[in-house]
C-alpha cells in the first residue's frame, strides 16, 4: 500500500538511497530509497519506504508479530490499522481513506489514469481455509488441478503434490490451493528459532496436528496492481471486501462441478495378510512376486512352489492357471469415499489476531534523512572532468559541457 503527500517535507526512510544525476547539468533528482526491512518476532516481516513524498508499506499484516496466520484479519481496515501503527513508530503519517478520485495528467500517448486523495492498494490477498478430511488432501489437490478457472486457465500440480496454482508468474492475478499442514511444517524451524517459551512450541505443534486431523487446505487469491487498477479496486476507502467477492468465485465454481472420491487400493500382499492366508510378510511378498510375473505375461514353471502360490492367490480371487486378461481381473478396493469440502472452524484454543495486543517494534532505529538535504558530498563527480568513450571518440565532460 502507498500514499502520496503532494506537500512533501516528509523524512526520507529507507535502507539505501539512490540519486539520478543529469549528465549534462549535474542536477540530481529526489532520492530513491530502497525499502527498510522491519523484522518482527516469529520471522515476520514488514518493509517501509518513503522518498519525502510517497509513503509505501509492504508485508502481510496478519502475520506481523504472530507465529502463524491460519486465521487472520477479516477486513481491509484492520490490516491498514496494523500498517498505521508501524508508520506512527517510524514518524510517518498514517494511510487515510480516499474521498474522491480524479484523472492524473499524463502524456498524450498514454491512457489517462485515475488517482485519489487517499491511500492506494498495490496488492491484496484473500484467503480461505477448507477442511476435506484427514488423508484426503492430496486426492483433492490432484482432482482440482484438472479443473480450469477464469479464462480457461489450467491448474499446475507441483511435483510434491502439496500445491496447485493457476496463473503462475502473472503480474495480473494469482490463485492457488495448498496443504496447510505441510506449509506449517516447512516453516517451523524459522518461526520457532527464537522461541524460548515451551508453550509457544507446543501451540505450533498443536496447530500442525489440527490441520492434519482436519485435512486443511488453504485457498489464496492474489490481486496485483494492474488488476486492481483495471477494476478500480485500488482506492482505499472507496472499496470494501464485498467488491472483491465476484472475483473470488472461480475456485468455488470449479469445486461445485467436481466430485472427488478418495480410493484406497490393497496390494496382493496386503490382501494375503489381511485374509490370514500368509502368516508373514516375507511369504506374502513371495506370492506377490509370482503374481506380478503372471500379470506381465511371463511363463510360470509349474513346480511345487507354483502350486503353493496358486493356492494362496485363489483365496483372494486370482487364478494364475488362467492366462492374464485385464477385462476379467477383479479390482481390489479397500475403501472408497466421497470427499466433502467444508469451511474450517476456528478452534477455541486458537490465538486470533487482535490489534491492541500486537507488540511495538523494540529498538526501532530507521535511518532517515530530512527531505531538504545537501547532496554536494553525494555526487562529487559532477564538478570533475570525466572521460567518456562514445563511438570510438573520446568525449570530455567539464563544467562548461561536452568537448
Amino acid at each position: 500500500m502507498q500514499q502520496v503527500h503532494p506537500e512533501g517535507g516528509l523524512p526520507v526512510v529507507g535502507k539505501e538511497l539512490y540519486w539520478r544525476v543529469d549528465a549534462a547539468t549535474g542536477e540530481s533528482t529526489q532520492p530513491s530509497p530502497t525499502p527498510f526491512r522491519l523484522e518482527g518476532s516469529f520471522s515476520s516481516l514488514i518493509t517501509v519506504r518513503c522518498d519525502g513524498y510517497k509513503v509505501s508499506v509492504e508485508g502481510n499484516p496478519s502475520r506481523w508479530m504472530r507465529m502463524d496466520n491460519l486465521f487472520g484479519f477479516k477486513t481491509i481496515d484492520e490490516c491498514v490499522a496494523v500498517y498505521n501503527r508501524i508508520l506512527k513508530q517510524c514518524g510517518l503519517p498514517p494511510f487515510t481513506k480516499s474521498t474522491r478520485v480524479y484523472f492524473r495528467q499524463t502524456d498524450e500517448s498514454k491512457k489517462a489514469l485515475l488517482e485519489s486523495d487517499g491511500a492506494f492498494i498495490k496488492h491484496i490477498d484473500f484467503t480461505r481455509n477448507l477442511s476435506v478430511g484427514e488423508g484426503n488432501e492430496i486426492a483433492y489437490l490432484r482432482a482440482i488441478s484438472g479443473q480450469t478457472i477464469g479464462r480457461s486457465k489450467v491448474g499446475y500440480l507441483y511435483p510434491n503434490q502439496q500445491t496447485v496454482d493457476w496463473n503462475k508468474g502473472s503480474t495480473y492475478r494469482y490463485d492457488k490451493i495448498y496443504i496447510k499442514a505441510f506449509d506449517l511444517e516447512k516453516h517451523r524451524s524459522s518461526r520457532t528459532a527464537n522461541c524460548i517459551d515451551q508453550e509457544d512450541l507446543d501451540y505450533y505443534d498443536q496447530l500442525i496436528d489440527y490441520c492434519k486431523s482436519n485435512g486443511v487446505i488453504r485457498e489464496e487469491h492474489s490481486f496485483k496492481r494492474p488488476f486492481l487498477r483495471r477494476k478500480n479496486l485500488c482506492f482505499y476507502g472507496l472499496v470494501t471486501e464485498k467488491d472483491f467477492e465476484p472475483y473470488l468465485q472461480d475456485l468455488e465454481k470449479a469445486m461445485k462441478r467436481l466430485e472427488v472420491t478418495h480410493t484406497e487400493y490393497d496390494t496382493v500382499a496386503d490382501q494375503l495378510m489381511g485374509e490370514g492366508v500368509c502368516k508373514s510378510r516375507q511369504s506374502a511378498n513371495a506370492t506377490q512376486s509370482v503374481y506380478l510375473q503372471w500379470l506381465y505375461g511371463q511363463k510360470l514353471k509349474r513346480n511345487s512352489q507354483y502350486y503353493v502360490h496358486r493356492s494362496r492367490l485363489l483365496q483372494v480371487g486370482i487364478d494364475i492357471a488362467v492366462d492374464f486378461d485385464v477385462t476379467r481381473l477383479p479390482i481390489q478396493i479397500r475403501r472408497q469415499e466421497v470427499v466433502e469440502v467444508q469451511a474450517l472452524q476456528v478452534p477455541d484454543w486458537y490465538r486470533e489476531p487482535h490489534l491492541d495486543s500486537l507488540p511495538k517494534v523494540v529498538g526501532l532505529d530507521i535511518p532517515s534523512i530530512p527531505a531538504h538535504h545537501d547532496t554536494d558530498n553525494v555526487i562529487p563527480f559532477v564538478a570533475s572532468s570525466i572521460k567518456r568513450t562514445s563511438g570510438g571518440a573520446n568525449i570530455n565532460f567539464t563544467d562548461e559541457g561536452y568537448r
